[in-house]
């Protein structure tokens, strides 16, 4: 390219285009940048983003898997680069962490609620700006459409589903606001594998299984969807033993449990992770926080005024196991004992 050819770059546009980018596009532009003459590269997730970034027109990938930063770009970079052009991309970053979020902890959910998560990590934003760097999420963060004034999870339009969720299921239930920890996990995890119980069955699938964390840690992600699409309890115990995964395909390993110890095993984890699962239809909180939000409600309202229920339910709040006679986690409507119990 001609020198008088680089003035064609727009700096608007080039902002964009860099403050767009993931964490992990924005560390292989930097990286490609301290590499003048180019670089082979030889890792498969290396040449995806490689050209990820040719589609943005910040690199170029040559024959040989040789990739290399066009000077103009360069120019570009050094012209732009700037504290506050980081702090924008930054924020860009964090509004997809969110979204992402949101897509695991609502089925509805108002701009107020993405005002709240955004604010975990920029208090001081203000809703113009907030809304422009959710306008201009990419389209593989675009896990939101409006409907009603409202961002509904794509598919939950369908038939309306996402009116019959907020009047007849969340009505006025508060938001659950995670922490900028669990913000960052649901991102890079797609669960919350740090929660006690995901992480027992994630170790009980490890032991079990001879599969290694990562694989685990599918599995257990896996496990997670089930709950929050309301699969009965032995419906995702076989999900969870005929379920394809590009990681378990890859490894080889065969979900069979070897005993029915292990099987009822597993069951029993299961069930104690769906209770401590942040699902949609609780606008984000658990079981045991459903029932504290109950029972504050119940105390409100004028039930329970002689003290005798609002113990049972703290007691109730701290229970991990399920009784016999406590209604089935699946769903069924009908006793543990007399449904998912008997296996």
């Amino acid at each position: 390219m001609k020198d008088n050819d680089k003035k064609t770059i727009n700096t608007a546009s080039f902002e964009d285009r860099l403050t767009a980018l993931g964490e992990s596009e924005m560390a292989m532009f930097r990286f490609l940048l301290d590499k003048p003459a180019g670089v082979i590269l030889t890792v498969g997730t290396d040449k995806i983003l490689a050209q990820l970034l040719e589609r943005e027109g910040l690199v170029l990938c040559e024959p040989g898997d040789k990739v290399m930063v066009p000077g103009e770009v360069r120019a570009a970079y050094e012209e732009v680069r700037s504290d506050e052009l980081i702090l924008k991309w930054r924020k860009r970053n964090w509004m997809y962490k969110c979204i992402e979020a949101g897509k695991y902890l609502y089925g509805v959910m108002t701009y107020e609620a993405l005002r709240d998560l955004f604010a975990i990590r920029y208090p001081g934003a203000d809703m113009p700006e907030i809304m422009d760097l959710f306008d201009s999420t990419p389209l593989y963060y675009q896990w939101f459409t409006e409907r009603d004034g409202k961002l509904v999870l794509n598919g939950f339009e369908q038939n309306e589903y996402y009116k019959f969720l907020e009047q007849q299921v969340q009505g006025d239930l508060p938001f659950y606001i995670p922490t900028a920890e669990e913000v960052e996990e649901l991102y890079e995890q797609g669960s919350l594998i740090s929660r006690e119980s995901h992480q027992k069955i994630k170790e009980f699938i490890e032991k079990t299984f001879g599969c290694d964390p990562d694989t685990a840690a599918l599995k257990v992600h896996d496990l997670y969807e089930t709950v929050n699409n309301h699969m009965r309890v032995n419906d995702a115990v076989e999900a969870f033993i005929h379920g394809k995964s590009d990681l378990s395909d890859e490894a080889g390993y065969a979900f069979e449990f070897e005993s029915d110890e292990d099987r009822f095993r597993f069951t029993e984890l299961y069930i104690e992770m769906s209770r401590d699962c942040r699902i949609r239809d609780n606008r984000g909180h658990d079981y045991y926080e459903m029932v504290a939000i109950m029972s504050q409600k119940d105390r409100s309202s004028g039930n329970g005024a002689d003290g005798r229920s609002s113990a049972k339910n703290s007691a109730q709040v701290k229970r991990v196991k399920i009784g016999r006679n406590d209604p089935c986690p699946c769903g069924s409507g009908k006793k543990y004992k007399n449904c998912c119990g008997r296996n």
